[in-house]
């Protein structure tokens, strides 16, 4: 902010005093409870007027009859002749506005020369003047990161920033110990910030920006009796951190237990009362209102944040001649190949910036929350090549050279003109993909995940809030060559965006964390069966299918010095979903084609049991629902695992053992048994279906 812009302010506040009422110059006459609107009167002359009561606690304390104060150039009301309550909403007139006293300016009115009151009534005391307006608050345009990466701030900084009106040093004070250390910050200034940093609960920031400029000149204007100090017991004894709000960086776990202890919070009670004395007497002092000394939201809405980017990188997969991958990798045999994962990341949201700001200590600000609301698109690629034989594992670290932020760009924070801190905007990736497989390995496959994610998020101190909106299932593609055994890649990535307010003070990341699970399966078998004295019969079947499942959290976390603080949020936006399936065999696998077994010579009205289970080379163990259908009328036998209905049924069954049947034909002739997997209970739906398994079955006469 402007260096001019707060010595108006200053002498605004400086010239608002009026001398004080001895004796209250109205009464309440009636008081409606239901909207706090309160009827009074003026004792000289009977003028009726109203005010509005918006505290129900207040409103509850006034009585028909109640003696109270009132200022009808200001249009407020007060209760007990010091502090202002409430706003006259009708009745009487207003008086003109006084003619500045010889001497003064216009931003600047001379001395503490009292404005006049209504007709007949006295004015009221200087804590019914004006309120002070908030400062204006902006978004600057934002400017590509530096180069180098910067680090956490420590207990106080101090840096020069070059604004609109000029360049100003701002000083950055973490905690009880920053505010004691810092240099070049008035005393009065320091007192005041000591005496105040031990009053905010858990969930506040104890992270202070303030102007030194604007601190020195308004301690000229504002001195600080040496009376005004914290008091020995209301103060945090604990490395000099503030333990009544958000614990320093570093700290212990012992110290976040100490924040929530009952002897912590009769501290914090103690530097409370303090402070309301304190601010008290400085209000009578300085001729202001009490509430000028409180902590007021300064909110800046809006900012955009938008941005593409698609970050990749390529794993080496290999066990260099021995049996250990290395970063908890193993292999049983011989493994050679790489995983590559691409992150295409679009983000479109707006961002709010909420700051604490006390109007008669200008000088300074504090972090109270950020939160944004949009969308952001993420695309996770994975490939695979690979060559192995045996077993082999081995999980990832993303990114794996550390440093999961991803710069984007730089906002700066400006009130009055004067930039007071930045805004960060990053990416965020974390996380690790497993990869591994069995069996005679040669291939590769690709999966893709795409998706959109609408939400919002508020994150402050005590942790973070959000909510999503119609996140739909992504779109997929893959491909694959010859595969023998199986190939499984699970990642577990959370893609985020991520806000930072002055570097570290306050930062916020949210985004969609999906997990997926993807499993390439091939394999090839054959068996051989001789009945006695009968011919020798043998099968064979193989499959090579790629199969994803997925799911979505939506995650949200708050951090103060790079440390996570308060209670994260993660919320189930999809459940677990199987999400595709695909055969991937040229002209189809047969081993998902069902094997059925049985006499195929029979009689009329005979029971004849057949077995109905999926061939070995079946890659998944969900109990599987078959298509059957049948043709010469026969009646099937009931069974719990199926629904029979004119000449077709279900059954879902254990695809790894028989499912015993029983079928009767009532005439003889040649007929036929046909059965086709259609799907499963992990809700993967084989389309196109596979081929039927069809079994020829003669019935012949009854000799």
């Amino acid at each position: 902010m402007s260096r001019r812009y707060w010595i108006l302010i200053g002498a605004a506040l400086a010239g608002t005093a009026v001398r004080a009422q001895t004796a209250p110059c109205c009464s309440v006459t009636a008081v409606d409870a239901r909207t706090g609107v309160v009827s009074a009167k003026v004792n000289a002359g009977g003028a009726a007027f109203q005010f509005a009561v918006t505290d129900a606690r207040v409103l509850a304390g006034v009585r028909s009859g109640q003696a109270v104060y009132a200022n009808f150039a200001t249009r407020q009301v007060s209760l007990d002749g010091r502090s202002a309550c409430c706003l006259i909403r009708s009745g009487t007139t207003p008086a003109p506005s006084p003619a500045p006293a010889a001497g003064a300016s216009p931003g600047r009115p001379a001395g503490p020369t009292p404005g006049p009151a209504a007709p007949g009534l006295p004015t009221l005391s200087r804590a019914l003047a004006p309120p002070v307006p908030l400062p204006t608050i902006s978004a600057g345009p934002p400017h590509p990161p530096a180069v180098a990466a910067r680090g956490g701030l420590g207990r106080f900084d101090a840096r020069p920033v070059a604004g609109t009106s000029g360049s100003a040093t701002l000083l950055h004070l973490r905690g009880l110990d920053g505010i004691e250390q810092a240099q070049g910050l008035p005393d009065g200034a320091r007192r005041l910030l000591a005496m105040h940093v031990r009053t905010l609960p858990v969930g506040d920031s104890n992270h202070y920006i303030v102007n030194t400029q604007l601190a020195q000149d308004w301690a000229r204007t504002h001195p600080v009796p040496p009376s005004v100090k914290p008091s020995d017991t209301g103060g945090d004894g604990h490395s000099g951190c503030n333990s009544f709000s958000w614990h320093c960086a570093g700290e212990s776990a012992k110290h976040a237990e100490d924040e929530t202890s009952r002897q912590a919070e009769e501290l914090r009670k103690k530097a409370q009362a303090d402070w309301n004395h304190a601010t008290s007497e400085l209000a009578h002092d300085w001729n202001i209102a009490e509430d000028c000394m409180a902590d007021h939201t300064l909110p800046l809405p809006n900012i955009p944040v938008q941005f593409t980017i698609a970050p990749g990188m390529s794993l080496r997969l290999e066990d260099k001649g021995s049996k250990d991958l290395g970063g908890g990798g193993s292999a049983s045999g011989t493994v050679q190949g790489t995983v590559g994962l691409s992150f295409p990341m679009q983000a479109d949201f707006r961002a709010q910036l909420d700051l604490f700001y006390i109007p008669c200590m200008p000088f300074v600000v504090r972090a109270k929350s950020l939160s944004a609301n949009g969308k952001m698109t993420v695309g996770e690629r994975l490939t695979a090549n690979a060559s192995a034989t045996g077993k082999f594992d081995k999980t990832f670290t993303i990114p794996p050279t550390g440093g999961p932020r991803i710069p984007i760009e730089v906002i700066p924070i400006v009130i009055g003109g004067v930039p007071v801190a930045e805004l960060d905007v990053s990416a965020y990736i974390e996380g690790n993909i497993e990869v591994g497989g069995q069996g005679q390995v040669d291939g590769h496959f690709q999966l893709d995940n795409p998706h959109e994610a609408a939400f919002e998020f508020t994150c402050s101190g005590k942790g973070c809030q959000g909510n999503s909106r119609n996140i739909p299932d992504p779109t997929t593609a893959t491909e694959g060559a010859e595969l023998k055994g199986q190939v499984f890649v699970k990642p577990d990535i959370f893609t985020a965006l991520q806000l930072d307010f002055d570097v570290d003070a306050l930062s916020a990341r949210a985004g969609p964390q999906p997990y997926l699970l993807g499993t390439t399966s091939g394999c090839a078998a054959g068996s051989a069966s001789q009945t006695a004295g009968g011919p020798s019969t043998t099968q064979e079947n193989h499959a090579l299918t790629a199969d994803l499942d997925w799911g979505v959290d939506l995650r949200a976390e708050a951090l103060v010095g790079g440390q996570r603080i308060g209670q994260p949020f993660v919320h189930s936006v999809t459940g677990d979903k199987h999400l595709w399936f695909r055969d991937l065999a040229p002209g189809g696998s047969n081993a998902l084609m069902a094997s059925i077994s049985g006499l195929t010579q029979t009689l009329p009205g005979r029971p004849v049991q057949y077995q109905l289970k999926m061939p070995s080379c079946y890659p998944y163990t969900n109990p599987v629902q078959y298509r059957l259908s049948w043709t010469g009328g026969a009646t099937p036998a009931p069974t719990a695992q199926c629904q029979w209905q004119g000449g077709q049924g279900t059954c879902i069954a254990d695809p790894t053992r028989n499912l015993n049947l029983a079928f009767s034909w009532p005439a003889s002739g040649i007929y036929s048994l046909s059965a086709v997997p259609i799907g499963d209970s992990h809700h993967r739906t084989f389309n196109p279906p596979p081929q039927a398994t069809q079994l020829a079955v003669t019935v012949k006469a009854a000799p």
